[in-house]
């Protein structure tokens, strides 16, 4: 169980980090700041698991629908982020097999991919860490 909680403070680490990096618009800053705050609860939450004992089932179901939760709140973030990325770039197809340095050239584009990548990163790092909490309630 121990390297179920490593695993989970590695995965909430790195999610983290890749909202630290994220520069959100205006028109998505409330729901990308909600998100930050969300996923900093159940970091706190994942730093408390190791000491719970037996409680520790119910944390893990719990700590399972909130990362649901915020799950929810990402993929509305993700689709807003590909419809920028979408306006911005005309072709998302055409956008991606320019060379990476024609991509960089093209500053609002290269910023709006890095952010809906970003996105689909955290989204699968919940995924992830879902996966492990249903290992220790198992």
């Amino acid at each position: 169980m121990e390297n179920a909680f490593k695993r989970l403070q590695i995965l909430m680490g790195d999610t983290l980090q890749i909202l630290d990096h994220m520069k959100i618009n205006d028109e998505k800053d409330d729901l990308f700041q909600q998100i930050k705050k969300d996923l900093q609860e159940q970091n706190n939450r994942i730093d408390g698991l190791t000491r719970l004992g037996e409680e520790i089932i119910n944390t893990a179901l719990s700590m399972t629908q909130s990362l649901d939760s915020i799950n929810n709140k990402i993929q509305h973030l993700e689709t807003g982020l590909m419809a920028d990325y979408q306006k911005s770039t005309g072709s998302i197809d055409e956008y991606q097999h320019m060379a990476i340095d024609d991509q960089m050239e093209q500053p609002e584009s290269y910023h709006d991919k890095i952010d809906y990548l970003s996105a689909v990163k955290i989204r699968e790092n919940l995924n992830k860490m879902n996966e492990v909490l249903i290992s220790i309630r198992s």
